[in-house]
């Protein structure tokens, strides 16, 4: 059985059409239908309904996509090994978009320099889209905002706490946080990301009480709302630039300040993987 078939049988799985696969394996859509054809031929079953278009994974290929993931770890764990390096093959990674600007990106970075020949796919999402697609077998880890429920065989490995600022326009009147939350517009994380549910739990518990103007999910566009005078945020304290500091000030959110806590999760394997324990080395270096 060959496991490049394996692999694209995965990317199938993941991108959802076999025109996205294709695209991930870096072959023709041809060559990926040959490759399934093939494949089925080796198990002697049906992997897809092609009753369908696209065509999609029925239920015996459901039933196999935990063990042929599995396989394919051990593939390039023992390719790894062969080559006499510690950190080789894939990793897919997925990260909460108020990481992508500055804790991610720098790990990244070095990790590429400590592991040349290790290929990672970055993809973003919100933290319970992430937890889930990690426990699924679809993502190797995540950097997520730290949960206290973690569904079962998943692990978090901790990186950094950050505290969490309450962000004003520049000309705000208002001393203390309360002040500014209570008397301007709020602009929310959206409440399903990771951190919009530590603020959200932030202000029930301390009987904070907001007039909610926006709910949105992207860092960016809260803080770019906040400056061009649209209302107040609470917002991790390293987004905030330099640059928007020209427009944007800040007052601690709590005293003391709520923190939001950044973790790395994957599965629960018994040990981690090279490249996961060298990867999280870096986030933590950065955090």
């Amino acid at each position: 059985m060959n496991i490049r078939h394996l692999e694209t049988l995965l990317a199938i799985a993941d991108s959802g059409s076999f025109a996205a696969a294709a695209e991930r394996v870096g072959v023709t859509q041809s060559a990926v239908s040959m490759q399934m054809k093939t494949l089925e031929e080796e198990l002697g079953a049906a992997l897809f309904d092609r009753a369908r278009r696209p065509p999609v994974l029925n239920d015996t290929a459901d039933g196999l996509l935990s063990r042929v993931r599995e396989l394919v770890r051990l593939s390039e764990d023992i390719r790894a090994v062969a080559a006499g390096t510690s950190a080789r093959g894939r990793l897919r990674l997925g990260i909460i978009p108020t990481a992508a600007t500055g804790l991610v990106p720098a790990a990244l970075a070095r990790l590429a320099v400590r592991a040349p020949e290790l290929r990672i796919r970055v993809e973003s999402g919100l933290s319970a889209d992430l937890l889930r697609r990690v426990a699924q077998g679809a993502l190797d880890a995540a950097v997520v905002t730290e949960t206290p429920r973690l569904e079962r065989g998943l692990v978090l490995n901790p990186i950094h706490e950050e505290p969490l600022v309450v962000a004003a326009p520049i000309g705000a009147t208002g001393r203390t946080d309360r002040d500014l939350l209570r008397t301007l517009p709020f602009v929310r994380f959206n409440r399903r990301t990771g951190v919009g549910r530590v603020i959200d739990t932030a202000l029930r518990q301390r009987r904070i009480v907001v007039s909610e103007a926006m709910e949105l999910d992207s860092i960016e566009a809260i803080l770019a709302m906040v400056s061009r005078g649209l209302g107040v945020a609470v917002a991790p304290a390293e987004s905030v630039t330099e640059e928007l500091r020209e427009t944007v000030r800040t007052v601690p959110f709590g005293n003391p300040a709520v923190v939001r806590r950044v973790a790395l999760v994957e599965r629960e394997r018994g040990d981690v993987t090279a490249a996961t324990a060298l990867l999280l080395e870096e986030l933590r270096a950065g955090g």
